[in-house]
């Protein structure tokens, strides 16, 4: 139920001409540009379980309320024009009929005497646990121009003859403010009280059923009074009039829970949610401060709220304003969208039917002046259901597909994954088979180098078996040879001493022949020649030994190195051949020396002749001695 905020009366004649004179130039300027704006967490393929029951191209409805036996019932107050029927049931054929009756709906603008036997501004209607319809008339038109006398009060009447079973009346001057506005209310019929919210005041009245008194409690109170700093964004701007001002509406919606233990409210103006323990409410002795302590802040819902209904599942249903939705809070205190939908624009207030539908207005308060920026009205007011086991099954449906949609993404994704890991086990196998091949490779080429190797090896110790038969063939020659050169090394020595006596002789002889030939020059001379003879032989011979000592320490040498080169048979045959060699010059020096004393002998013998005939021809003596044949024989001649 909505209204804009009454003034005193004082004020509201200024208030008027300052209308008159900026709402033609306002509503000019900004209401070309209007457009409404879908629920943002609205599916659209939700709209179909919206189910339109009424629509009212003109008369503005606010409360709706279902009977027991299926009778739907709805009220249009008198807000910007007098409608043509305040309460009203709704046939089959979707027609409004007047209820109770064409009388109660013909309000003829005055107070008092036809305010009494009237509905002035049927506000809310409620269908009680004992099937009894009630209404609440705020008594206030228009909202601007105060509480009419015997305007609010309060109908009972009972559906089972159509008639007004009871009438409460508020007394507007003790029980109201000149500014109050009366908007929602449950009754507890086994208490008998009726909870009705000021939105004007900001307060909940609690009114005494039995003994017709009212009281108005938690006034000013921050749970119903306008919440501070919040601006409500309904359509495609923000709800406030042409001068910037925000409407300012305490508690507005109100519900008692299932077993009456408590009052659940918002104010209008405010996205808090609140309840307060009934029992404290009807408490008469429980200070303000002592009543405030015990209501409850239950979260923010979001939105500006203006209805509220809870289920006998203690589901509370709101109608979210700023969201053209109704949202609803679980027992576990979840706030979730309930249904959302474009045509839901200003959803006003909530009725359960024994169908199982839930029933609702759209009362598009906010593009009603003066509050009315860009946003015009483009449909007509509805009144409109939604089945709770519909959306429900919907939202499963919903929650279902998404379930769905999420596992085949997941399977999706797992495929993907058993693909990627496929593909990876595919790739490490022709990695692994690769690899394996590269080693088949690598082991058959280091089969073929050890293969290679082996030759090798084979190749190596025969040659190496080969090279050492060699040596040792090398070896027994050059050691053979060495014996030859030690051999005729001996022969040479041998010579050499040969050479050394036939020296000595020779000597011995020259020295006679001096001593013989010192008379005649001749011989003298030839003495000498003898002599230079026989130092020439003697050098010979010098020469000749020490050729041969060298040649005996060169065959030791080589003797030596072939001891210790038994390893490098190439070498070691080399060198033997070089020994070789040398032991042949060797033996060709000991055969020249040889030769040497052979000389050195023939000319100590012709010395000796030339001593001889010296002597001869000194003595005179050329018998058969004169001539002495000396021989020298040598080794190996």
């Amino acid at each position: 139920m909505v209204y804009h905020t009454p003034r005193p009366f004082y004020a509201r004649r200024f208030f008027k001409v300052a209308v008159a004179a900026l709402a033609v130039t306002v509503s000019t300027l900004l209401v070309s540009c209007a457009s409404h704006e879908t629920a943002a967490d609205f599916e659209p393929e939700w709209e179909k379980l919206v189910v339109e029951v009424a629509r009212f191209p003109k008369a503005q409805p606010t409360g709706v309320a279902v009977s027991s036996t299926g009778r739907v019932f709805v009220n249009f107050p008198y807000w910007d024009n007098k409608p043509g029927v305040c309460v009203a049931e709704l046939d089959a054929d979707g027609i409004l009929n007047p209820f109770p009756s064409r009388s109660w709906n013909r309000w003829d603008g005055k107070s008092a005497t036809s305010a009494l036997r009237s509905f002035v501004s049927a506000q809310a209607i409620y269908v009680d646990d004992d099937d009894f319809l009630w209404a609440l008339d705020s008594g206030s038109p228009r909202q601007d121009s105060g509480v009419v006398v015997a305007g609010p009060k309060l109908f009972k009447i009972d559906l089972s003859d159509n008639s007004i079973a009871q009438v409460f009346y508020f007394d507007q001057k003790r029980d109201l403010a000149p500014y109050s506005f009366l908007s929602d209310f449950r009754v507890d019929t086994d208490k008998n009280v009726a909870y009705i919210s000021d939105a004007g005041r900001g307060g909940i009245m609690i009114y005494n059923l039995k003994t017709r008194e009212a009281r108005t409690v938690l006034l000013h109170h921050e749970s119903t009074k306008p919440q501070e700093g919040v601006v409500a964004q309904i359509g495609s701007h923000p709800w406030v009039n042409f001068l910037g001002q925000r409407p300012r509406y305490g508690v507005a919606g109100v519900e008692l829970s299932n077993d009456k233990q408590w009052l659940y409210y918002q104010p209008l103006c405010g996205r808090e949610l609140y309840r307060v323990p009934t029992d404290a409410l009807i408490n008469e002795r429980l200070t303000a401060g002592g009543l405030g302590g015990q209501v409850q802040p239950l979260g923010n819902t979001g939105s500006i709220v203006d209805g509220l209904w809870m289920d006998d599942n203690d589901n509370l249903y709101l109608t979210a304003v700023e969201k053209d939705a109704i949202i609803v809070r679980r027992p576990t205190g979840e706030f979730e969208t309930f249904v959302a939908d474009e045509r839901l624009q200003w959803p006003d207030s909530l009725a359960m039917g024994q169908d199982g539908y839930l029933y609702f207005t759209t009362s598009m308060r906010h593009l009603q002046s003066p509050y009315r920026l860009a946003d015009v009205k483009t449909q007509p007011y509805f009144l409109m259901k939604v089945s709770i086991a519909k959306v429900q099954r919907a939202v499963e449906a919903k929650h279902d597909a998404e379930y769905a949609r999420l596992a085949a993404d997941q399977a999706s994704a797992e495929a993907a994954q058993a693909r990627r890991q496929v593909l990876t086990k595919k790739r490490q196998a022709e990695l692994v088979a690769r690899a394996a091949e590269l080693e088949a490779k690598r082991v058959a080429k280091a089969k073929q180098l050890a293969e290679a190797a082996a030759q090798v090896e084979v190749e190596a110790a025969s040659a190496a078996e080969a090279a050492a038969e060699q040596k040792a063939l090398v070896a027994a020659q050059a050691q053979a040879e060495v014996e030859l050169a030690k051999a005729q090394l001996a022969e040479a020595q041998a010579a050499v001493e040969q050479a050394k006596q036939a020296a000595k002789l020779a000597k011995a002889l020259a020295d006679e022949a001096r001593a013989k030939a010192q008379s005649g020059q001749q011989a003298k001379a030839k003495a000498l020649a003898a002599r230079e003879q026989a130092r020439a032989a003697k050098a010979a011979y010098d020469r000749a030994t020490a050729q041969a000592k060298a040649a005996q320490q060169y065959a030791l040498s080589i003797s030596e190195q072939l001891a210790a080169q038994k390893t490098k048979a190439a070498e070691a045959k080399l060198k033997a051949i070089d020994a070789l060699a040398q032991a042949k010059q060797q033996v060709l020096t000991a055969e020249q020396a040889k030769a040497q004393a052979q000389l050195a002998r023939q000319v100590a013998e012709q010395a000796q002749q030339q001593a001889d005939a010296a002597e001869n021809a000194e003595s005179g003596n050329h018998g058969p001695n004169a001539t002495r044949t000396v021989e020298v024989e040598t080794a190996g001649n």
